[in-house]
Formats: structure tokens, C-alpha cells, sequence
């Protein structure tokens, strides 16, 4: 009996010990990890470094987050990085463990990407020069089962021009599923992507897409519109790349997209409503200037549509996904249509499914 007792607490004070050493793994682990990765992001990356202002593991779900991650170019200071993300939270995927895989859910809060174009080299951002594959690899180590990003936004700045640039992509939702673990291995397209997002705090933007990630050259079929962007709202970056501005009108877009086998055929429909360009009192500064807004307002005086106001057509595209064949005569008289037969419908068509697109040969 004394042996029993004996034993039974050699038993004792070994879970003792190894609770313990779990409680000093669990304590330390955290630190370790992000040592890890801030070191790899200080001084393996070719181009940016970055860092992580904190790390932490939470074992009973299978998860890990990562809060403030920075990456910045090397020849920069960190308080002007590349992209900010507020938080990132993996977790493991248990219906593919079920399954036997490795899978995670992925979910991004609150990303801000800072593109940066310039004339001048030193100054341009626009995240060149590094494999990013690999430097996502490391952060995400295994492979995802769906991914979501909320409260995000994308800005592209240009400052050469008298009047700074800064276009405006925000409330960034994306919800993509299905990615790895697919039910139907024999389903074309598995996987579904929906986003949505505000252009210029302004242009609502929506679109879904259905996605073949497995493949070796990925396939999608995918439906998009913009609705409603005050185009003044643009008028800085007009200003900058055109040189032109525009005193008020809308722009919609609507279109169908689908590849298959490097191949693509899709088409696309823009609408500019109630357009107006050159102000009564407006002072061009150059040529350039007065010839861009003249000749925007002939065509929109000529071209639009006199029951919606609207000036629209349908680009329509095929070819290789690099550079694809585009009906410019098509469009040309798809104006004119719009204009003086019948004027065209903001709507999505329905007509793009991956089988249209030809496979290659």
C-alpha cells in the first residue's frame, strides 16, 4: 500500500511539473515568436523591413493573433510605412482537420496600404521589389480555408502636382471561403469571393466572383459594378494625369469578367451621367488644359443619351489574359447607339460564364 501511495505521488508530482512547464511555455512562447518575426522582417526581406508590436497565442481554439504589423521601405522611416494592419487573427480550420488538413481562417482588421507614385524613384511606394509570397508565408504558415479583411483601406498618393493626389479606396469588406477544403472536387469553380468598398467617399463598389484557386493557372467567373462616383471628387487626380476637371456628373460601371487557361473574355460598361466640364468663369492654365475640357464636352454634348443624360457604352474584351483583343469599333458604335437609337441599361447582363471563355490551344 505504502508503494502505491508512493508511486501515486511520483505521478502527482510529475503533471505537477509538466503543468508547470506548459504554464512557462505558454508565458514565454509569445515573446519567442515575435522575436522571430521581427527578426525575419528586419532582416530578411530585400527591400521593406518591418515588425509587430505584439503576439499572442490562444491554445484552446487553435489561434494566434498578431497586432500593429508595419512594413516600410528600407531607405524610408517606419512612420510612413507600405501597409499598417491593425490586427490579424489565424485560426485553425477544424472542419478540414477533420478531414485530415491542415487549414486556417484567416481574418484582417483595419489595413491601411499607402501607395506612393512618383516621378522620381526615391519617392515612388508602390510595393516592387519583393516577393511577397514568401513574406506572407512566414507570417502564415499553413494554408487557408477562407479569408476575411474588414475596416481596410488603399490610398495612392502622387505629390509632384501643384495639388496633391490622394485617391481613396475605404470600408474594404472581403469575404472569401471555401479556398482549400472543397466539398466537390469536381466543381469547376469552388470557392466564392464577395467585397465591397467606397471609392473617393463617394462610388459605392461591389463585386463577387467564383474561383478556382487549385488550378495550376487560377480560373474565376466574377460580376462587378460601381455605382454613382461624384466625378468632382476625382478632380485632382484628373488635374494631375489629364490635364482636365470636371463641375459635376456621375460615373457607374458594370461588367462581367471570367478566365480560363490564361485565356479572358469579359466586357465592360461605363456610364458618365449628367456631365458637366468647363465652368463659366474657369481659367485654363495651359493648352493642354482647354483642349482636353473642350474636346470632353463637344463629345458628351454629342453623345449622351437625351432621355437619361447619360453617356454610356459596352467595351467588350477576349483574348490572352496579358493582353486581350478590345472591340475599340465596337465601343465607338455602341456610343452612338446609346446616344441616338436607345440608351443603354446600368444593369448587369449575364452573359460571362467561364464556358464562354476559350480554352487554350
Amino acid at each position: 500500500m505504502k508503494k502505491l501511495f508512493k508511486s501515486l505521488g511520483r505521478v502527482h508530482k510529475a503533471i505537477w511539473i509538466v503543468l508547470i512547464l506548459l504554464i512557462v511555455v505558454r508565458i514565454f512562447l509569445p515573446t519567442g515568436i515575435k522575436y522571430g518575426i521581427n527578426w525575419y522582417m528586419g532582416n530578411k526581406m530585400e527591400s521593406y523591413k518591418g515588425k509587430i508590436e505584439d503576439f499572442d497565442l490562444a491554445l484552446y481554439r487553435g489561434a494566434y493573433s498578431m497586432q500593429g504589423l508595419k512594413i516600410w521601405e528600407k531607405v524610408k522611416d517606419e512612420k510612413t510605412p507600405l501597409i499598417y494592419i491593425k490586427d490579424i487573427d489565424l485560426s485553425l480550420a477544424w472542419r478540414g482537420i477533420f478531414e485530415g488538413k491542415l487549414l486556417g481562417d484567416l481574418t484582417v482588421d483595419g489595413m491601411k496600404l499607402d501607395l506612393i507614385d512618383s516621378e522620381d524613384k526615391k519617392k515612388k511606394q508602390l510595393g516592387t521589389g519583393e516577393d511577397w509570397k514568401t513574406v506572407v508565408g512566414k507570417l502564415v504558415p499553413i494554408e487557408l480555408e477562407s479569408f476575411r479583411m474588414v475596416n481596410s483601406e488603399v490610398h495612392l498618393y502622387n505629390k509632384d502636382f501643384k495639388v496633391p493626389v490622394d485617391v481613396v479606396l475605404d470600408k474594404i469588406s472581403i469575404a472569401a471561403t471555401n479556398i482549400k477544403n472543397t466539398d466537390n472536387s469536381k466543381e469547376l469553380l469552388p470557392s466564392t469571393v464577395e467585397a465591397s468598398a467606397r471609392l473617393q467617399k463617394s462610388g459605392i463598389v461591389t463585386a463577387g466572383a467564383k474561383l478556382n484557386l487549385l488550378s495550376k493557372i487560377p480560373a474565376f467567373e466574377s460580376k462587378l459594378s460601381m455605382k454613382d462616383l461624384d466625378v468632382t471628387k476625382l478632380n485632382d487626380f484628373f488635374l494631375g494625369y489629364g490635364p482636365f476637371t470636371f463641375t459635376s456628373g456621375k460615373f457607374s460601371i458594370v461588367g462581367e469578367v471570367s478566365t480560363r487557361e490564361g485565356n479572358i473574355k469579359g466586357y465592360m460598361k461605363p456610364f458618365f451621367e449628367n456631365l458637366d466640364v468647363i465652368d463659366p468663369k474657369e481659367k485654363f492654365d495651359s493648352p493642354k488644359r482647354f483642349f482636353f475640357e473642350v474636346g470632353l464636352a463637344m463629345s458628351n454634348l454629342i453623345l449622351r443619351n437625351s432621355d437619361n443624360k447619360a453617356v454610356a457604352t459596352t467595351i467588350e474584351f477576349e483574348g490572352a489574359t496579358k493582353g486581350p483583343d478590345i472591340d475599340s469599333w465596337g465601343a465607338f458604335w455602341g456610343s452612338l447607339r446609346n446616344g441616338f437609337v436607345e440608351a443603354l441599361q446600368k444593369t448587369i447582363d449575364n452573359t460571362i460564364s467561364i464556358k464562354d471563355v476559350p480554352k487554350k490551344k
